[in-house]
């Protein structure tokens, strides 16, 4: 991307960000606070161990499946993807975590799953279902998740109408519920650096708000009114933000169409069709920036891999399939911002698995490529792995 358009591009989204400010103090509808999703806040980032001895995979096809995991301290988990939830047919991991530190979540070890590829993207909405296996009074469940290895720690979404802990998921990596009859206040208080975490914040409390006052009894809460006010504040301040964006610049397309759907798809299950958010013409939006991201290249240097598997590749679009090769390996990609790969090298290696690609947000923050799959070495004897490749993605001028 060249400096002039960078420049403009800043100073459209600061325009754009300003006026949604001033959009969203008269706009917002229902009794919900003023939310701020455009100044990035101070993410509560934990540390994370996992135990590795205890993981399943399972190819989850495009028409849709399930991953299971049952712990050795007798914790289920299920992860059910719906039909049309994946661009691809996609290698999905689940591994259990041993202990989560710096989590308001209380003492006791948490029923928690991590979930890869990191950062796949769902088109539909996935129910991830926990059963620990000391039970754990709903009032005193936290049921949290958070991003990558342990970034923008966050309250999950959760089905508020079921006793059964369903955390509702558009994109990966962790979810669990934590054990604690004090720390719901802590959790209210957390922030997160990128709007997406934020809504997913907001959401959770709600949700779970919902969710014990309607398994316990309680008041009536004014949950449903907040709902939609979070929801318009979101789309004034970055829906319209990222439709700005991709007018200007097409490879902001791909993260709009995912704001969208987001949205979207929180706002049908827990909103209602009939909100005010159904009829701001989401299907000419989606139309419009689909008609962007499919008519543009996206030029980008790729750098990184695992152990001896290392690339620093220039692509023209890494839209379209493309090639990645370093050290004798070669790597071929389905193309686009999910997909497939599969891979040849030195002494007949071979393997296949699948990635996921966050673009660049254009004011700093680098885009990354995640991949994981299985391969192995064919010879006298025949070795077997498996492991996550990481990339960063830099935008380059388009190829001539």
């Amino acid at each position: 991307m060249r400096p002039p358009k960078l420049a403009v591009l800043v100073l459209l989204l600061v325009a754009v960000s300003s006026s949604c400010r001033l959009l969203n103090r008269t706009t917002s509808r229902g009794k919900g606070p003023a939310i701020d999703f455009v100044t990035a806040g101070k993410p509560l980032n934990v540390t994370v161990h996992l135990d590795k001895q205890q993981t399943a995979s399972k190819l989850v096809p495009r028409t849709g499946g399930s991953v299971s995991l049952t712990a050795i301290d007798g914790s289920k988990f299920t992860l059910d993807v719906p039909p049309n939830a994946l661009d691809a047919d996609t290698m999905i991991t689940m591994t259990m975590v041993k202990s989560i530190a710096g989590a308001p979540i209380g003492e006791d070890p948490p029923a928690a799953v991590q979930l890869e590829p990191s950062g796949l993207f769902f088109k539909e909405l996935a129910t991830l279902t926990i059963v620990p296996a000391r039970e754990i009074p709903i009032k005193n469940q936290i049921i949290f998740g958070y991003e990558g290895d342990g970034k923008d720690y966050h309250l999950a979404v959760v089905d508020s109408k079921s006793k059964d802990i369903k955390v509702k998921l558009m994109q990966f990596s962790g979810a669990g519920v934590g054990n604690s009859d004090s720390a719901w206040a802590a959790n209210l208080q957390i922030q997160a650096s990128d709007a997406r975490t934020r809504l997913l914040q907001k959401f959770g409390e709600l949700t779970q708000g919902d969710r014990k006052s309607d398994v316990l009894g309680g008041d009536e809460n004014e949950a449903g009114a907040n709902f939609d006010s979070i929801v318009d504040q979101f789309y004034d301040q970055v829906i319209l933000k990222d439709i700005a964006a991709a007018e200007l610049d097409c490879k902001f397309a791909p993260q709009g169409i995912n704001d969208l759907l987001l949205l979207e798809r929180f706002q049908k299950t827990f909103g209602g069709v009939d909100s005010a958010f159904a009829t701001r013409g989401f299907a000419e939006k989606m139309q419009r920036l689909t008609e962007i991201r499919d008519n543009c290249k996206a030029p980008y240097r790729i750098v990184g891999g695992l152990d001896a598997w290392q690339t620093n590749t220039e692509v023209c679009d890494i839209m379209k399939p493309f090639t990645l090769t370093g050290g004798g390996f070669t790597m071929k990609l389905s193309g686009g911002l999910s997909g497939t790969y599969s891979y040849t090298g030195p002494f007949n290696a071979n393997g296949t698995g699948t990635y996921t690609i966050s673009l660049p947000d254009g004011i700093g923050k680098p885009g990354t490529m995640i991949g994981g799959g299985a391969g192995q070495i064919t010879g006298d004897r025949v070795y077997t792995g498996k492991g996550t490749e990481k990339y960063t993605l830099t935008p380059i001028d388009p190829c001539k």
